[in-house]
């Protein structure tokens, strides 16, 4: 019978080892091998081996630990990718499985998925000389698309830190072309972008989000590239890209909902509305284990007024850009159509109050260690303590949670005075739905619920705000401005409460708040002016 074979390189991605320590037990014969493989029958006997598991031990299993070694993964990348030929091998997704969960989360690395890439470049209009630039490429698939699209190759620019993902977009470049590209750099795009005399037709990207970079550089790269206040490496990435557009030129980038809505980013949101934005772009949670959603936008380097598509699935609109320079700090809520937009334009005309300034605001407890302090059954010297999930529209649930009474063994508390305040409004944190409950039996929360206490001279009452929030009127608007799965204390100061109505109204009721307001709900559980 035929002899069934093992690499070198599947095998220590197997037990989790380098490509170096298989070779070392193969010359101490702890593993036959033939013509540079070994035999699945032998190696599986190896692993049976209780020799194999002291040894296994003994190297700590890196790969299991979510270690991270780049000379490891470019020794692995190297072997595999001489199986090119071999049906099904694909260089960049390996890649991209071999990347531990720890560099990709301080680097911020999500790879895009090559049907977004494809919709992404799908307007994009190929012509003589025009030049491309992917300024954090990653394996290449905005490249690879740009030279499948017929840009040439000396025109196709490309940069990354990963010193293997570049490597990596050489080779897929090599691999199409049959020739090596000069123009993909292993180096920091953000530093170089402002030195750059030379500028691009088509920049298109998905940059690093929330990649981990110590606070005087990011501020210091938000000065050299004006986005102000926005120092997410997305904004700064967005910026600098900016920087280096050609006249009517064309950029697209691929971002983490955040950008399209909370306030950290609202200095950069500004700056894209001096735009000509062509498309807004939904396309849901695509990364695996990743719970955001992922926004794109495409626009052009240009002065218009032309109406913004946007598209949520299969799903388009049209936007009047006006419509998004009129919500508070210029949220981007394309998924609501022009007649919604023009509703909330309206209710933000109108005179009103905001909690911003008229309210201390908590978080709830963090203990740095659920698994350590919190139990399911009352003990001594333990107290109850609520969750996100205890409040509902309707109430508060009794306490399934208890913690130690030591509040000093967390990691953060808020004052106790404010846990012990007479009267506070605790609500869920972690919901895209609003749920707010008037606390009078000082409890305390954990930290998937938060609390404010309203300033004394508040026109409003705890109960009348309380009810209010928890309205179906104010989730449709909550939703509509911001589409977010965190209640956000900064969101929440922004949402509009009629003064006036509460002025000859002692106790909030929707329909008659919407009659003050000249509003109706309508049956697909939107709102409409009443004309």
């Amino acid at each position: 019978m035929a002899q069934k074979y093992i690499s070198f390189a599947d095998a220590s991605l197997k037990i989790g080892v380098s490509i170096a320590t298989i070779r070392n037990w193969v010359k101490e014969r702890y593993l036959p091998a033939i013509n540079g493989k070994i035999t699945l029958c032998s190696f599986d006997n190896f692993l049976n081996d209780v020799d194999f598991e002291k040894k296994l031990i003994s190297r700590a299993n890196k790969t299991r630990k979510g270690f991270h070694d780049h000379e490891y993964l470019s020794e692995i990348i190297k072997e595999k990718s001489k199986l090119d030929n071999m049906a099904g091998f694909n260089i960049s997704k390996e890649y991209e499985f071999l990347l531990s969960e720890s560099f990709r989360n301080k680097e911020g690395i999500f790879y895009t998925p090559q049907n977004i890439v494809c919709d992404m470049l799908k307007s994009v209009k190929v012509t003589k000389n025009k030049t491309f630039l992917d300024p954090c490429c990653g394996s290449g698939n905005f490249i690879i698309e740009a030279v499948k699209k017929g840009f040439s190759l000396e025109n196709v620019y490309g940069f990354d830190t990963d010193e293997n993902a570049a490597a990596i977009t050489k080779k897929r470049i090599c691999d199409l072309t049959g020739v090596e590209s000069k123009n993909i750099f292993n180096s920091d795009f953000l530093q170089t972008a402002n030195l750059s005399d030379k500028k691009f037709d088509y920049i298109f990207t998905n940059p690093p989000w929330g990649k981990k970079l110590p606070k005087n550089i990011r501020e210091n790269f938000a000065k050299i590239y004006k986005s102000q206040k926005s120092t997410d490496t997305s904004s700064l990435f967005f910026c600098a890209s900016l920087f280096l557009l050609n006249e009517n030129g064309k950029l697209g980038f691929l971002l983490p909902e955040a950008f399209f809505s909370i306030s950290c980013f609202q200095d950069v949101r500004k700056i894209v509305l001096k735009y000509d934005i062509e498309r807004f772009i939904d396309y849901g949670k695509p990364f695996e284990k990743l719970l955001t959603k992922a926004k794109a936008i495409i626009l052009s380097n240009k002065q218009s007024e032309n109406e913004i598509i946007c598209e949520i699935g299969q799903k388009k609109h049209l936007r009047s850009k006006k419509t998004f320079e009129n919500i508070p700090n210029k949220i981007f809520n394309f998924s609501i159509k022009t007649d919604e937009s023009n509703l909330i334009d309206y209710i933000f005309s109108e005179e009103y109050i905001t909690l911003k300034n008229n309210a201390k605001w908590g978080l709830g407890i963090v203990t740095g260690n659920n698994e350590k302090f919190v139990v399911k059954e009352k003990k001594e010297n333990y107290i109850p303590v609520w969750r996100g999930r205890d409040i509902t529209g309707n109430g508060l649930k009794d306490p399934t949670n208890f913690i130690p009474d030591k509040f000093e063994f967390y990691r953060q508390v808020a004052p106790l005075e404010s846990y012990n305040a007479k009267e506070k409004l605790i609500y869920k944190f972690i919901s895209s739905k609003l749920c707010f409950f008037v606390d009078n039996k000082q409890r305390f929360l954990l930290n998937s619920a938060n609390f404010l206490i309203l300033n004394e001279k508040f026109l409003l009452t705890a109960k009348q705000v309380s009810d209010y929030f928890n309205s179906n009127f104010a989730n449709w608007l909550f939703k509509s401005v911001f589409d977010t799965h965190k209640i956000l204390r900064g969101d929440l100061e922004t949402i509009p409460i009629s003064a006036k109505y509460f002025e000859t109204n002692k106790i909030f009721d929707e329909k008659t708040y919407l009659d003050f307001l000249q509003i109706e709900r309508i049956d697909n559980g939107k709102y409409r002016k009443i004309n």
